[in-house]
């Protein structure tokens, strides 16, 4: 269902919608329409209220609404709003008409739900933007999709392709080589030079995952195109940062490639060279997220100078789901202290993520190689997966940095195949809501 939300009232309507705790057309239906008027009962959980009534007005012919609000206070009003715009959300590339159904809403709080309603718009984007399949999201797509996002805002771009990445990041290119897709490197920079804290954020951007020649099952192979998930949450976080106008300077560093299989892939066995010159002995292709990683963070620091904080966002390991289930991110890091933030900070809007912690032993030969620096899988079978993942990373980042990076593993909550709150199917735009919270408590 396609919507629009105007914050005002109106005299003609098609339908309009009240809330009641009782009244006699709802004593046994949460929903009754009556001429012009949609009854809504006001269930304990005001969640179930909102679903209801947006799952029975899809149906509906009619496309203007009016939502009396008198009998909400401020935070369901904000409930409201946040189901209209995430629960209707849909993606399909089905042939259908959409008419464009539009909601009035006659509120107090005007401002501060317009601020919501762009932290909202900037989700169902992201969330576009992920669920967009393979063939019509390549590499170079998604970059002209995404400056074309930036028209109206202040952030800055800088684009390198093909022969800037061989040389400059060469283990980047190595994982993009079996794909006749180029790869591009994205460069986004909002407020430099203001004075403010220096935030980097980067993001894994794997348009289509095959696995390479360590192919994957093919049952799991369809839905590769949600491997684009951290870079394009990166890109909704400053988008949404730049809108609501927050003092903050922020860098996004994305690398967008394919991981296809050709006679120029890069093979098990390999030794790969990243941007410092540090050797990676390619033991499975399809652990090919950590390497472009690496390149990237190695970039971010050569750079950008005086980095107050560095994040990573990535698709990394199937192993998160096992470890905390679907509906959690895991967050990986040295900085205690700056873990129980964004675990506050998601927890103000009904997200969780879960602290991973280092082990100092998991450091201890992990990823030990006879002939390069370190493997790009774990050589021990000590466990841990996810752990393991960031362990890799850690390598990558630079010593007086290493209390200031965080990586966030996202695999399990950034697309699902089933309902979970305002989520129905494919990609969650899980992280946008929780950091823009986390980066006021920076």
């Amino acid at each position: 269902m396609k919507i629009k939300i105007k914050f005002k009232s109106i005299e003609h309507y098609d339908i309009k919608i009240t809330f009641h705790k009782k009244h006699k057309y709802l004593q046994n239906t949460n929903i009754f329409l009556y001429k012009k008027q949609l009854f809504v009962k006001l269930n304990k959980n005001f969640e179930d209220s909102i679903k209801s009534f947006i799952d029975f007005i899809e149906s509906l012919k009619e496309n203007k609404f009016y939502i009396e609000t008198k009998f909400l206070d401020n935070k369901q009003i904000s409930k409201l709003l946040e189901f209209l715009v995430l629960y209707s959300y849909n993606f399909s590339y089905k042939k259908k008409n959409y008419k464009i159904k539009v909601f009035y809403l006659k509120v107090k709080n005007k401002e501060l739900l317009k601020k919501q309603l762009k932290v909202l718009k900037n989700i169902n984007l992201v969330r576009d933007i992920i669920n967009s399949v393979a063939n019509k999201a390549t590499p170079k797509k998604l970059v002209q999709w995404i400056i074309k996002e930036l028209k109206n805002t202040d952030i800055k771009y800088y684009i390198k392709s093909k022969k800037y990445i061989k040389k400059n990041l060469p283990a980047f290119y190595d994982v993009s080589k079996g794909s006749i897709n180029k790869p591009y490197l994205l460069h986004l920079k909002l407020n430099e030079n203001k004075g403010y804290k220096k935030v980097i954020l980067i993001g894994k951007g794997i348009t289509f995952d095959t696995g390479g020649i360590s192919l994957k099952p093919s049952n799991y192979m369809s839905d590769m195109r949600l491997d684009k998930t951290g870079a394009i949450i990166a890109f909704g976080i400053i988008k949404t940062i730049s809108e609501l106008n927050l003092p903050y300077e922020v860098h996004v560093i994305i690398g967008f490639a394919e991981n296809m299989i050709s006679n120029k892939a890069y093979k098990p066995g390999d030794v790969l060279e990243t941007r410092r010159g540090k050797t990676i002995e390619i033991l499975n292709t399809d652990a090919e997220g950590r390497i472009l990683l690496a390149d990237l963070l190695e970039y971010s620091q050569d750079n950008i100078k005086d980095i107050d904080y560095i994040f990573d966002f990535a698709t990394l390991t199937g192993s998160v789901i096992s470890a905390i289930g679907q509906y959690s991110c895991a967050v990986i890091g040295h900085n205690t202290l700056l873990k129980k933030k964004i675990i506050k900070a998601g927890k103000k809007v009904n997200k969780l993520y879960v602290d991973l912690p280092f082990n100092k032993y998991f450091f201890e030969g992990c990823y030990n190689s006879n002939i390069a620096d370190l493997t790009n899988i774990p050589t021990s079978d000590i466990g841990g997966g996810t752990i393991l993942g960031g362990v890799f990373l850690d390598n990558f980042i630079d010593k007086k940095y290493k209390k200031n990076w965080l990586h966030f593993d996202m695999t399990g909550v950034s697309f699902i195949k089933h309902n979970w709150e305002y989520n129905r199917f494919g990609a969650t735009g899980f992280g946008i809501k929780s950091f823009i919270q986390f980066i006021k408590m920076l």
